[in-house]
């Protein structure tokens, strides 16, 4: 027989083939997930007439005689590349972004696909749209190292998502904010000497001072105290006594001190000028001006007139101090009536929001004079009355005081209003507060302290009322049968996950409140779920809250085209597809996830039709080589006649 006719059947048979596979991706357009093929032809063999001869001294050399006989199907091709993404809305629709394929289990183990079409059967279980096999994946476990923070666990597991389920409640345990302090804000009361960071330098002659210090001292002696501190860490230190009160400036009349700072064995005078405010070093020598700085800056104190009972006029320095308790004392410099300087003091308790608390009857003696303290009926200020009549009111700087609210949560998920301020109280430091403004009844202990800021406007300690560096409060909720709870106050950031310029600040700009975190919650309800891009499927409660469940398992195989198609868009490992690797998505190269989406078939309708078109062609061709080779045939029959 000729070799034509059996050339043309491979052809024909070769053809079909390829109209086969094109009319299953033609098929295939709109299936979910699907992976076109495509076919690669192969010449079947050459037959030899003549082989090639070598070139001789007296001839070239031939090539070979050969005639093909015919072609095959080399190979048919999956390809694996990725299709359209598209939104459908619905919570089981996932799609995959990337390399990978989900691992379902159907009843002879698992098998892969890139159909993300699943919804939840009455178990609860994820599982594929029509197939019902079960969707694989790794469960979400408690980090032993990290408690409240959750870890992928090892092994694979149905997903199963109980909705319906109930989420216990939970009591807060920490609190995070987001806020900034003005730095711009005055102290919420006269605080006397500003006096933290308040850190200077200079030279004094030719003696050069790194660090120049003040504070505030505890008697009338010792009113206002300075500090020099040379190079090589040896201090010199300096008492200023207080000896009257400048009425025009508010400034305390201060004695001159004597030094030697300059170090040529002089004493310098050291002199507090209470009209300017300037803290100056004049020469032991010449009295020359050798350093000055502007102190009364930084001194904030009320000045109080108290009748001396004979018609004269008592004058004294008032001021504040705050306490580690979070209660305040209030002291009163001056003329104890005799010409003699003295110091009174009068310690103020405090509300847990701040407020003032002063007995009924409360007098502090004043110059030999009894003056009476009352507080205001909000309890924001207080009054100072001499014989009925006000002599001096004090109130605290709303303008100084930054508040925010927010609710927290007791072990049965009861909700709580929970207040919060912070007060200034000195250069870099604030006081804050917590209370429960609509429960009283509920008592709180360790809920007040202090954040002190370095120059930067970033935290750089947080102390309770012990002066711990700590913050955490007690609420005694188990008067109303709740456990009673302990709240940890993060000012740092570290609860938010973000840096300190991100948590509470003090900058110089508008006081300002952005989002708080609570881990607390009420009891709630699994009703729904979600999908990230990082396969974490997470329970959605009615109370708000969500849960991380499950991580969404994705295999890779190192030749997906070897991958064997099983029918209803699964495939399963051959012996060259290599062995699957069990991934979570974004992990070793495996793709992320788009939730409520759906991965469309690869198939190009256009690139299918111009493959149809070549199919027809070449079948058609093949055939005409048939009946042209039959022809022949019926010829050679006819030499016969």
């Amino acid at each position: 027989m000729l070799r034509s006719l059996m050339s043309g059947v491979s052809g024909v048979k070769g053809h079909q083939t390829l109209l086969d596979v094109v009319g299953d991706n033609i098929s295939n357009a709109n299936t979910t997930g699907f992976k076109k093929s495509s076919v690669s032809f192969q010449e079947l063999m050459s037959q030899t007439e003549q082989s090639a001869t070598a070139p001789g001294n007296e001839r070239g050399g031939t090539n070979p005689k050969q005639v093909g006989l015919g072609m095959t199907v080399g190979a048919v091709t999956v390809d694996h590349s990725q299709g359209n993404i598209n939104y459908t809305g619905a919570s089981g629709d996932i799609a995959i972004e990337g390399d990978g394929y989900f691992v379902v289990k159907s009843g002879q183990g698992n098998v892969f696909t890139r159909a993300g079409n699943f919804i939840l059967d009455g178990n609860g279980d994820l599982v594929q749209t029509g197939t019902g096999y079960r969707v694989q994946g790794f469960t979400m476990v408690d980090d032993p190292l990290n408690p409240g923070q959750k870890v992928v666990g090892s092994d694979l597991q149905n997903i199963n998502i109980p909705v319906g389920q109930k989420l216990p409640a939970k009591a807060t345990t920490t609190v995070g904010f987001r806020c900034n302090l003005d730095s711009r804000a005055a102290t919420v009361l006269p605080m006397g000497l500003n006096a933290k960071d308040l850190v200077t330098s200079g030279y004094i002659g030719s003696q050069q001072y790194e660090s120049i210090t003040f504070s505030e001292g505890t008697t009338t002696a010792d009113f206002l105290r300075a500090s020099f501190t040379r190079p090589d860490g040896t201090t010199v230190a300096v008492d200023f006594a207080i000896e009257g009160v400048n009425t025009t400036t508010g400034l305390p009349v201060l004695a001159d001190a004597s030094a030697d700072l300059d170090g040529d064995g002089t004493p310098e005078t050291l002199r507090f000028d209470d009209s300017t405010g300037q803290l100056q070093v004049l020469s032991g020598s010449d009295g020359s001006l050798l350093w000055f700085t502007d102190l009364g800056a930084a001194m904030n104190y009320s000045v109080v007139e108290v009748d001396d009972g004979t018609g004269g006029t008592l004058y004294y320095l008032a001021e504040f101090n705050d306490q580690l308790d979070g209660n305040r004392q209030i002291n009163f410099w001056g003329d104890d009536g005799t010409g003699t300087m003295a110091l009174e003091s009068e310690n103020l308790a405090s509300e847990d929001d701040g407020s003032f608390i002063v007995p009924s009857g409360t007098v502090v003696t004043l110059g030999g004079q009894n003056v009476e303290m009352e507080q205001s009926s909000s309890g924001m200020g207080i009054a100072l009355k001499q014989s009925g009549t006000v002599i001096k009111n004090f109130n605290l700087q709303t303008a100084s005081i930054h508040n925010t609210k927010f609710d927290i949560y007791d072990s049965q998920g009861n909700a709580y209003t929970m207040e919060t301020s912070w007060e200034k109280v000195d250069n870099n430091l604030w006081r804050w507060r917590a209370w429960l403004p609509e429960d009283p009844g509920i008592s709180l202990s360790s809920n007040t302290g202090l954040v002190e800021f370095s120059p930067d406007g970033l935290v750089e300690r947080v102390t309770d009322s012990s002066g711990a560096e700590m913050s955490t409060l007690s609420v005694n909720f188990g008067v109303l049968g709740a456990s009673d709870s302990s709240i940890t106050m993060d000012f740092t950031g570290d609860v938010l996950g973000v840096g300190a310029e991100d948590a509470v600040t003090q900058f110089g700009s508008s006081f300002t409140t952005k989002e708080y975190y609570q881990d607390g919650y009420e009891m709630g309800v699994l009703n729904d779920y979600s999908v990230g891009s990082d396969g974490i499927i997470r329970g959605v409660y009615d109370n708000g809250q969500t849960q991380d469940l499950y991580t969404v398992a994705l295999a890779v195989f190192s030749n997906p085209s070897g991958l064997e198609k099983l029918g209803n868009g699964t495939f399963r490992e051959s012996a060259n597809s290599g062995i699957p690797q069990i991934l979570r998505p974004l992990e070793g190269g495996a793709g992320k996830l788009a939730g409520r989406s759906l991965e469309a078939s690869n198939v190009d309708l256009t690139q299918e039709f111009v493959d149809l078109i070549k199919a027809q062609r070449g079948f058609q061709a093949s055939a005409r080589v048939i009946t042209t080779s039959d022809q022949v045939l019926e010829e050679l029959m006819n030499l016969k006649r």
